[in-house]
């Protein structure tokens, strides 16, 4: 992550100034955990509030003879897996399409190049491959670890910041608190266009629909 992006102790130092605590000397450790509990929340919100351009990532492995299961990549949250694409005659494919229905494990066995795929506790693809095919995940990584004072936020640290203050003043009653809401959201949405233009990371907006093959007996 970029270094510019504040420690965890920094914010949380930065959070409690704003909270008005700063002065509390000795007794400031007090009040760590909640504020690393507010920091900590905010980025794990805003983890699942957007496709960062930042977290997206992809990565290739390779799919055998006969083989229809592979491995998350190891940076991948499971569940923000975005695409998969295959490379066949040295051509990457559209974006398979997401989704096995239960009457294709009819075909399952019947090999041919895979074209579709379903998050499982591996990911499956269907049906199973006839040949070793090029494999390519699109998918957004899981977040840095955020415990220790030297841990960097892996988001935006400004906007991790507003949207933990925003809570800690609900939390504690403060009266600005709506304000700092407020700004919360706003930059959520200015973030948001500069990353990408809109919510959702979708690669089938760069590729043309390729008819489904019934697979071939080999």
């Amino acid at each position: 992550m970029p270094a510019t992006y504040r420690t965890l102790g920094d914010l949380r130092s930065r959070l409690r100034t704003r909270l008005g605590y700063s002065s509390a000397g000795a007794t400031a450790g007090v009040n760590q955990e909640i504020l690393n509990s507010f920091l900590q929340g905010a980025q794990e919100l805003l983890y699942w509030t957007h496709d960062w351009a930042r977290l997206r990532r992809y990565t290739d492995t390779t799919v055998g003879l006969n083989q229809y299961l592979i491995d998350y990549p190891t940076t991948a949250h499971p569940d923000r897996i975005k695409a998969i694409s295959v490379e066949r005659n040295t051509v990457w494919s559209p974006a398979l399409k997401h989704g096995i229905t239960p009457q294709m494990y009819t075909t399952q066995s019947t090999a041919s190049w895979p074209q579709r795929w379903e998050p499982y506790e591996q990911i499956e693809l269907w049906p199973k491959a006839d040949q070793v095919y090029p494999v390519r995940i699109f998918f957004v990584r899981t977040l840095l670890r955020f415990e220790e004072d030297d841990d960097r936020s892996t988001l935006d640290d400004a906007l991790v910041f507003l949207h933990a203050l925003a809570d800690a003043k609900g939390h504690y009653k403060h009266k600005d608190a709506a304000i700092y809401g407020e700004q919360r959201d706003a930059l959520l949405a200015r973030l948001k266009a500069k990353s990408w233009g809109k919510d959702v990371f979708n690669p089938y907006d760069f590729a043309e629909e390729e008819q489904l093959v019934k697979p071939v007996v080999v």
